[in-house]
């Protein structure tokens, strides 16, 4: 199917969709919908990294102003099991930005490290099927069954006690370096000192508790790590539901992400966390992302963003 009919009839669906599901005059993403926290950080870029890593962002020792968003996939409760998301922003970024706004990079993370799709035919099936509310047809439509994603879908799902302890991977593929051929995948990864241990003010908000505890207490840190594509096979660009083999490439650290506490739970920063938005586009030529389920969402996103915000 052509890129402009997917992008045409997955933005008209979702904007559907997430209109549908409005609340409070909020209308919610269709995926990673329940905002948990939006927060300020610095993202450090390493000195000492490998001269081949060293593109686009990560080509000099530096340190960025980041707005980090964490947020659960589908469910409004944070006690029940789901996929966690995090976003990126990094601000004073110097070249010209494939789309969106000078000045910006942006990266796109869940908790598990690859798609429940393969592709955008694929995520449109489901798309058409939340629509229907026949989200488990999708799944087991005998005719045209999805397995393997069911497979995804429910080992994805799993119960966090905090956003700063859970792992996160950018599951698609992205270019490092305009001209050096390397594809990379992205992986942020927690190594705070401090680690949460039991549910803080167990129930709807437990995780937004959980990392005004944390903060409390003790900076949250991640680090930044990138995984370098050594199989064309084994490591597809065009298949997000793959998991590439960490003990072939292991992920190498690049950056350090460091949170300091602060007052992000007030009504303000709360409703400019909700209008926030993120696109894998928004980014250096050297970050490039690759692949279709990629060129869909540069569009799709854009066009969900602004139904939201009803621009």
């Amino acid at each position: 199917m052509p890129i402009e009919d997917l992008v045409a009839e997955m933005s008209m669906r979702i904007a559907a969709v997430i209109s549908d599901e409005a609340e409070s005059g909020i209308v919610p993403r269709f995926n990673q919908a329940k905002s948990i926290a939006c927060l300020d950080a610095q993202f450090r870029v390493h000195a000492d990294i490998p001269v081949e890593l060293k593109q686009g962002i990560f080509a000099e020792a530096k340190t960025y102003p980041a707005k980090l968003r964490f947020a659960n996939a589908t469910s409004r409760d944070d006690a029940e099991k789901d996929v966690r998301g995090l976003s990126i922003r990094l601000s004073g970024v110097k070249g010209e930005v494939l789309w969106g706004e000078p000045g910006f990079q942006d990266f796109i993370l869940n908790s598990y490290p690859a798609l429940f799709v393969a592709t955008p035919e694929d995520f449109l099936s489901f798309i058409r099927a939340r629509q229907a509310n026949k989200k488990l047809w999708f799944f087991l439509n005998p005719l045209d069954p999805h397995l393997k994603s069911l497979g995804i879908a429910f080992k994805s799902r799993q119960k966090h006690l905090c956003p700063f302890d859970v792992r996160y991977w950018s599951t698609t593929p992205y270019r490092l370096g305009e001209n050096t051929g390397q594809v990379v995948k992205y992986s942020v990864i927690p190594s705070s000192d401090y680690t949460t241990i039991q549910a803080v003010e167990p129930g709807r908000h437990q995780l937004r508790a959980a990392v005004k505890a944390h903060l409390q207490q003790a900076p949250a840190q991640f680090h930044f790590a990138v995984q370098i594509q050594t199989d064309a096979y084994s490591m597809p660009i065009e298949d997000a539901s793959v998991i590439w083999d960490e003990a072939v490439s292991p992920f190498r650290i690049v950056a350090t992400l460091t949170l300091e506490n602060q007052d992000f739970d007030n009504p303000e920063t709360m409703t400019a966390c909700e209008r926030s938005s993120f696109n894998p586009w928004q980014c250096l030529a050297a970050h490039e992302p690759l692949g279709r389920m990629n060129q869909v969402r540069r569009e799709v996103y854009a066009n969900a963003a602004a139904v939201r915000n009803k621009e």
